[in-house]
């Protein structure tokens, strides 16, 4: 699975529902049918139909405090609200510990390059007998062909993981700008958003691909029109952050706007699960 990282403070872009425990949360509003399929990140691999997809914390690498536990409840809540709106109406709920068809770890990833990567899924389809961060396994957009069996997710254990509630996003956002920074530098020293993270590995959990590997599959340059990107309305596309996809691979410093989910997302979700 594509590595998630941060993106550098040196770009020229600005840097700087379904109830659980009696939550909320909005989705943003998407029009079926507005993306081409061709430029939806969906693959070949699905959870069966019907499926209650299990997702518990690993108590062998538990979270730092209930904060990072609080976000993730917020990631699941999301995905969820979607996901049970398909036509193969599957649910995602938390349990407590495990056993669990997607289990969070908190722990270092595998490999020695990993100083820049926040985060990264395992897949295993029904058949496997190990877990792969291939997602070229589940060959993108392709008709249903391979049924997940499991994933695990690890989150990269890190100093400067923002974990606040989505009512402190705005003011932590200000960090972005120099000034704000210097005379915040309590605020201000965590950079990158746990559960921004969060959102997008559960997104690679229902095995969607990135906006940008597309491109990539496809030749296409991200700032063309008619790429994946462009749809997706990844910042490297169309240099604001705000409007991007929680599926576009990387993530600014001192922003939480990927923790909502946005058209690109939902119609991918569709394409897959309307299967």
């Amino acid at each position: 699975m594509d590595r998630r990282k941060p993106r550098s403070p040196a770009r020229t872009w600005l840097v700087a529902g379904f109830v659980v425990a009696g939550m909320t949360l909005p989705v943003s509003a998407a029009k079926a049918g507005t993306i081409p399929d061709n430029k939806l990140g969906w693959s070949s691999c699905l959870w069966p139909a019907g499926k209650t997809i299990t997702v518990a914390a690993d108590p062998a690498y538990p979270f730092p405090d209930n904060s990072y536990s609080d976000r993730l409840n917020e990631a699941i809540v999301r995905w969820d609200g979607v996901l049970r709106t398909s036509r193969r109406a599957n649910t995602v709920v938390r349990v407590p510990d495990g056993p669990a068809d997607v289990l969070i770890q908190y722990r270092p990833l595998e490999g020695t390059d990993t100083t820049d990567v926040l985060a990264e899924t395992y897949l295993e389809r029904q058949g496997d007998t190990t877990f792969t961060t291939n997602i070229g396994v589940c060959p993108d957009r392709k008709p249903a062909a391979h049924s997940m069996q499991a994933v695990q997710i690890r989150l990269a254990p890190r100093t400067d993981w923002f974990a606040g509630a989505d009512d402190a996003t705005a003011n932590w956002e200000n960090c972005g700008g120099g000034t704000f920074r210097a005379v915040n530098p309590g605020l201000c020293a965590a950079t990158v958003d746990f559960a921004s993270t969060l959102t997008h590995e559960l997104g690679h959990a229902l095995v969607f691909y990135h906006p940008q590997t597309l491109d990539e599959i496809d030749k296409i340059a991200v700032t063309q029109a008619d790429s994946a990107s462009a749809q997706a309305r990844c910042v490297e596309a169309s240099n604001e952050f705000q409007p991007q996809a929680t599926m576009c691979s990387g993530q600014g410093q001192w922003r939480a706007e990927q923790r909502t989910l946005e058209t690109w997302d939902i119609e991918t979700m569709h394409r897959a699960y309307d299967q």
